[in-house]
This record gives structure tokens, sequence and C-alpha cells, in this order.
């Protein structure tokens, strides 16, 4: 079937609800036809912001559920102001991060948000994932590629601090803190109206004892506010030490021992870093990004500037990009489909013959980085240019899949692959016959995917054999 259109735009939005703010950005996506390829695929060729809302403090209706009608009551507002009507939405993503993902009614939101469940990407962000999405959000990846330079992303937020290391345009590895801007604030007479539990922790630890409708002085959110940033300038120079920094750490340290060559700043608190903010909210987001610059310049770390600082985020999902699968598919008869808004987990291994240790750690190293929990979290992985095709080769590959999966194994769910090349069949049998596994496996093949995008998958088509794949990319500001 030729497709006549050659090029098409999507109306777009990308909703961040983090912990302190919350924004919206409508963008127009325009894709155009690759002339080159077989299957007429449409690719991204602009991205332009159309209007980004301004940016709300995150409401909440007690310390532990966020107030959705207020939320919902907000971004019908951003809708207004864009002129624009919801049903003129062609594609988003609604991601949720930092505290508030933790919040009790948290998954409820995001998927109340993001409704039409086919249309838009809903995703809670753990500490990995959103450290990814800020170290693409704030440019920090592209920079990576452009320059050849290794960057170290840290996205300072209202309850967080996410940080990436980049280099060679992707995520080489993530850490997370809890440090930020709005673990405490107050009213306008200094009566403490919001603590979160970190935040009552450091002050323990530094000798203070602080509760919610205490009056403090400002000297109490300096000393709070040194010892945040004390412990975040210890996890970036690492390894932490210090029992401030190892409490506040929300995952395992980095373990990277090549060279950093700049350390950016993205997030609210970066803002106030490099002079974008003057304005108060009354909490310890003006003192802390004055202690990380001081103690930065200390320690003479190389700090520059990012392309997006507080809107370093997704600003919502491209094409609906229908692929289809090649004929050499592997497909178990049990599967039930469709599988929707399926996460695209890409595990980094070595081109050639990849021993199965290799393949079991790099797709290990790949679940952490998105936050992922093998055996309940639903996923694909999808491997690019990943084994060659030997039985030997094959056989490597399909013993190292199988050992990085063993809850999914034992527990009988399937088993989705996903490969850039005419692979996905030849994988399929070689690891039914040498590994044993009885589970269902859905094992595509000449569909590239990335890292951050979701899949849906439907029923096969010609002859059974070929699969429809929709895939959904995040998709943030180029400029």
């Amino acid at each position: 079937m030729h497709i006549k259109t050659s090029r098409t735009h999507l109306t777009s939005i990308g909703v961040d609800i983090g912990s302190s703010t919350s924004h919206v950005v409508f963008s127009r996506i325009t894709l155009e036809r690759d002339m080159s390829s077989r299957t007429e695929k449409f690719r991204i060729t602009k991205r332009e912001i159309i209007h980004s809302g301004p940016v709300h403090l995150t409401p909440f209706k007690d310390k532990v559920t966020i107030d959705y009608d207020a939320l919902r009551n907000l971004l019908l507002s951003d809708y207004a102001a864009a002129g624009l009507e919801i049903d003129s939405v062609d594609t988003g993503a609604v991601i949720i991060t930092g505290e508030t993902a933790k919040k009790k009614n948290a998954e409820e939101i995001v998927n109340a948000l993001a409704s039409e469940t086919g249309k838009f990407v809903a995703a809670t962000a753990g500490p990995n994932f959103e450290s990814v999405l800020a170290a693409y959000g704030s440019g920090a990846v592209a920079r990576s590629e452009e320059s050849g330079k290794t960057i170290m992303n840290v996205d300072v937020g209202g309850g967080s601090s996410n940080i990436a290391i980049c280099k060679d345009g992707r995520v080489i590895t993530t850490t997370a803190i809890n440090v930020g801007g709005r673990l405490l604030a107050t009213d306008g007479n200094d009566i403490v109206v919001r603590l979160e539990d970190t935040a009552q922790n450091v002050a323990h630890a530094i000798g203070l004892s602080i509760n919610l409708g205490d009056q403090i002085k400002e000297r109490i959110k300096k000393r709070m506010s040194h010892a945040l940033a004390e412990a975040l300038i210890e996890v970036l120079i690492g390894p932490p030490t210090s029992t401030i920094a190892e409490m506040l750490l929300m995952t395992e340290p980095m373990h990277f021992i090549s060279k950093i060559d700049e350390i950016t700043f993205s997030g609210g608190v970066a803002e106030y870093i490099y002079g974008k903010e003057e304005r108060d909210f009354m909490d310890l987001g003006k003192y802390l990004a004055e202690d990380i610059w001081q103690l930065a310049k200390e320690k003479g770390l190389p700090i520059a500037e990012p392309t997006h600082k507080i809107r370093a985020t997704v600003i919502g999902a491209g094409q609906f990009n229908l692929q289809v699968s090649g004929s050499t598919t592997f497909l178990s008869a049990g599967l039930a489909y469709p599988f929707r808004n399926l996460p695209v987990v890409t595990p980094t291994i070595e081109r050639g013959r990849a021993k199965a240790d290799a393949v079991n750690n790099a797709i290990r190293n790949a679940l952490k980085l998105f936050d992922l929990i093998e055996g309940e979290d639903e996923m694909i992985l999808a491997f690019n240019d990943a084994v060659r095709p030997s039985y030997e080769n094959l056989t490597e590959f399909a013993k190292g899949v199988v050992a990085a999966l063993p809850k999914t194994i034992s527990s009988g769910k399937p088993l989705f692959m996903c490969f850039d090349s005419d692979i996905g069949n030849s994988v399929g049998n070689v690891m039914r016959r040498e590994t044993g596994v009885t589970n269902d496996i859905l094992s595509i093949d000449e569909i590239e995917l990335s890292a951050g995008d979701f899949v849906d998958i439907g029923e096969p088509i010609i002859e059974g054999v070929v699969v429809p794949v929709v895939v959904k990319k995040l998709v943030f500001d180029s400029e």
C-alpha cells in the first residue's frame, strides 16, 4: 500500500507533574515520509513549541494526597490560554516525577489525566528514569553527542536531584538523591506548612527539631540548605561517605571513572543557580542554589549552562509511528493481543559475539536505568545490532536473556523482544530449544526502537506472521 501523504502535523501536549511545580507545554510536531524506507515510515523533522503554560505550584490536599480537581483545573486553564480544545490534541505524554510520584494517588492521577490511554503515554517516573528524562530535556544528551564531551546533568527539583552522565549521545549511568528546594516550605509568617520526612531527618541529623506548624527563622533554612548542598556535591564528586549523603541517596551511587568535562544544572533550583529567577517561594530553593554554586566553585567543578532549565521536560509524545515487523518473527500461539504502552528497554551490548554473562549484565543495568522491576513490570527488550546470526552466538545470547529474567520466567509471564535485523524468529527458536523456557515468546524483527519509546503491539496480520507495532516516542524541545 502506498501512502500518498508525504507530510503531516500533530498537536502534542507534555504534562510534567513534579513535587514542587507542574507545567504544560503544547507543541506542533512535523512528520515527513522517509522516501528511502520500504515501509514508508514517517520521521519527526521539526518540533515547535506553540504554547508554554505558566509554572504552577503542584496542589496537594494534604501531605500524601495530590489535589486532582485543582490540578485538572490548572491544566484546563492552560488549554484555554493556548486556544486549544482537549479534542484538538493528537498525542501527548503525562509524566509524574519526584516526591509526587510517591504520593498515594499518583498512579490514579497520571492515568486519569492521560485518559485516552491509546493516544497518550502515561508514566510515573522513578528516580533513575527521571534522571534520563531530565538529561534529554535539558539538552545534555544532544550536547554530549555534538561536542564529544562527557556531560553530567544534575536536575535539582522540589524533592530530589536526579543525576545522569551522558556520553556520545546516550545516558551512561544515573543516580538520585533526596535533595530539593521544596522539602520544607513556610507561609508568609515563617510557619512551616510543608515538611517532607526527608527534611525532618536531615534536621535531626544536624541537631535541629522542626515540625509542621513551627515558626522558623531564615538561619534555620540556611542551615538546612547547606547540609543538603553538601550532600549533593559529595554525590557528584563521589563516592558519598557522610551519614547524611548516604541517608539521602535514593539509588545506588554512580560508578564512573572517566573525566567529566562539564556539569550542567536543570530543574527549578537551576533557575536560581544561573540567575534566571529572583522570586522567593518561601522554601529552600534560593538558599540551596547559593550553596550549590558556592560549593561547586570551591571544588573546582566545570560548571556549564544547559539549553533548558526548569522546562527540562518532555514536550509530548511523537508520531504514532505504525511499523510492521518482518516476516521472520517468532510468535507463540498463546499470546493475548493487543499489548499497550510497553516501555522499551535498550540494553547496551557490545557488537558481535557477546557472551551470556555480558548479555545478562546489560539487561539488568538497563532495567535499573528505567526503574523497572523484573518479573513485575511489563516491558519489551529492544536490541540493535546485538548478535550475529550463528547458532553459537544465538545460544549465548538466548541464555543471557533468560538469566536476566528469572522472575519473569518462573512466573510464566511472556517474553517480549525486538530486533532491528531479521533474527527474531531465530532467537525465539534457539531460546526455546537451548534454554527450555516454556513461556510465551514474542520476538519481532526489523523494527528499530529507542530508549524512552513506548509501543503497542496488535494482532498478527499477513498470514499471521507479521505484527503491527505502534511506536510512541517521547519528544523533547530541539531548540
